[in-house]
């Protein structure tokens, strides 16, 4: 088991080998630290300092670039951690002596070409879904990096179970149509007339309201999710940037609101089951009746 890794690069395959090792971790603590904000000393501190109610603890030090020359960091954190205690730097390229001191170091290269490809195949083997030499060209095309690879596929796994025509296929994706962000971000600003702007400008584009609804859902939750990460002293899920858009728009609501957005959706979906409105009502009446703050 990692417990004193380095990663830099690339955000996204950064934040997906931190996430991994995390996971192996269990539940344990987070102490997240950002370096262009604390000393060397403090994340010494938090590295010798035991959580006294758990058996380990995980430090996260991001924006970990001021570091990359400091030897006596790395010299002293190479040497035996504190039982049960993990130590991770992030940056944009950390290679010097943390990096050659860490027990696990990597430096992500942006993927493109055949690297591009292959990350797109694993991505859609992780969601359970085929990597069709068809739907490969078609995500390489679409996306030139690996944050928008991954919320590509995102999109797809939607599908999963389902049946969705191969013609439709490039429907889905971001040079096929206008992205759904403006449209999410509106309603988690609670700006009703914009959502409805934006959803109009979607629908008129063709997309699936039905994959729009499902996206509507996903985003309430992911708000709801980071504001309660955030409130138990964890680190919230997903990229840093993305985190922190969501938690500024989750903290606009509060958790009652969001709790009531999640069955205001829940009765629009019973109501879509029993025929009483359908994929375009069910967006429209949620704009409207979970009024903005």
């Amino acid at each position: 088991m990692v417990r004193f890794g380095v990663y830099s690069g690339d955000p996204f395959l950064a934040e997906r080998q931190l996430r991994m090792r995390l996971a192996q971790l269990g539940p344990v603590p987070r102490v997240v630290l950002f370096a262009d904000e604390v000393p060397p000393t403090r994340i010494l501190l938090e590295v010798g300092s035991a959580d006294l109610f758990a058996a380990g603890k995980a430090v996260v030090v991001r924006h970990a670039d001021p570091l990359r020359g400091e030897r006596g960091l790395a010299e002293a954190l190479n040497k035996e951690l504190p039982s049960g205690v993990a130590v991770f730097f992030l940056g944009e390229d950390l290679r010097g002596p943390l990096f050659q001191a860490a027990e696990e170091a990597q430096h992500f290269p942006r993927p493109s070409g055949k690297a591009l490809r292959e990350l797109a195949a694993q991505l859609l083997q992780e969601q359970g879904l085929p990597a069709h030499p068809f739907l490969l060209d078609l995500l390489v095309e679409a996306a030139d990096d690996a944050l928008h690879l991954h919320q590509e596929v995102q999109k797809f796994a939607l599908w999963k179970g389902g049946k969705l025509p191969r013609a439709r296929l490039a429907e889905l994706l971001f040079f096929a149509q206008p992205q759904p962000y403006e449209f999410l971000d509106a309603l988690g600003r609670g700006d009703r007339l914009q959502a409805l702007a934006e959803l109009g400008r979607l629908l008129r584009a063709r997309w699936d309201p039905q994959v729009l609804f499902h996206l509507m859902v996903n985003h309430v939750r992911q708000l709801l999710g980071t504001l309660s990460a955030v409130e138990a002293g964890e680190e919230p899920p997903g990229p840093e940037w993305l985190a922190q858009r969501r938690l500024a728009q989750a903290r606009r609501h509060g958790q009652a609101r969001l709790i009531q957005a999640l069955a205001l959706l829940q009765e629009l979906d019973l109501r879509i089951k029993l025929g009483e409105t359908d994929f375009v009502g069910a967006l429209h009446a949620f704009i409207l009746q979970w009024p903005p703050t």
